[in-house]
């Protein structure tokens, strides 16, 4: 292995590692900001969790920031889809571990660059975490005219911006060089690990034989010692 490999090694495996930091750190903050939303709504539990939905949504979706902090409500609630038939178009835009992804999990397809059509997957736990959102938009200070599912709280009609919320967990979190989870060049293999890790029993095993062998296989060697 020569030195511009190696290097790229290590820079990859930290990113791992970091990756793997924020995603458990997301992961058990969501968990206490849901719990904390359902039983005492406020505009401090709304805009922690809505902020941690959105991280997780960058994390897990190939796509550009900017595609996650735009989902309206309205696309939300009328064009959630789970499994089903994709557009060709949607179709070939995906990776062939979204193909199998998408055939699970739940899915919003909303306008991309060019105006083309590109679907946001979110896991299970994601959707309730949005539904719940959604729920409370009217006890927690959200703008009636905001049409964004990620909102800004008050006297405001934009959502919330993602690479201000990336940058703010990648920073908690304690990860090792965090603006190394922000890159955009490192976005394809963010999201595949990110899918990997944020994925249940029971989702995994609608894609037990993927390439070949069990996805368990991928998420113990994406987790680390």
């Amino acid at each position: 292995m020569d030195d511009v490999t190696r290097t790229e090694t290590m820079k990859f495996l930290e990113m791992m590692e970091n990756l793997k930091l924020l995603n458990i750190y997301l992961d058990e903050e969501g968990k206490d900001a849901f719990e904390t939303l359902k039983n005492k709504p406020d505009t401090s539990s709304w805009r922690k969790l809505a902020g941690i939905v959105l991280a997780q949504l960058i994390l897990f979706n190939r796509r550009r920031a900017g595609e996650a902090e735009r989902i309206e409500i309205s696309q939300y609630l009328q064009g959630l889809k789970v499994g089903g038939e994709v557009q060709e178009d949607i179709y070939s835009s995906l990776s062939r571990f979204e193909k199998k992804l998408v055939e699970t999990l739940n899915r919003v397809e909303i306008r991309g660059k060019r105006g083309r059509r590109v679907p946001i997957l979110f896991t299970n736990a994601q959707k309730s975490r949005i539904d719940l959102l959604i729920q409370t938009r009217g006890k927690c200070d959200i703008d009636k005219k905001n049409i964004y599912v990620f909102a800004r709280c008050g006297q405001s009609t934009t959502p919330l911006r993602s690479s201000d919320i990336l940058r703010k967990f990648a920073k908690e979190c304690g990860a090792k060089n965090p603006e190394h989870l922000t890159s955009t060049s490192l976005r394809k293999h963010i999201a595949t690990v990110s899918q990997i890790l944020s994925l249940k029993e029971n989702e995994m095993d609608a894609l037990a034989g993927f390439l070949g062998h069990d996805i368990r296989v991928h998420r113990e060697f994406y987790r680390l010692p």
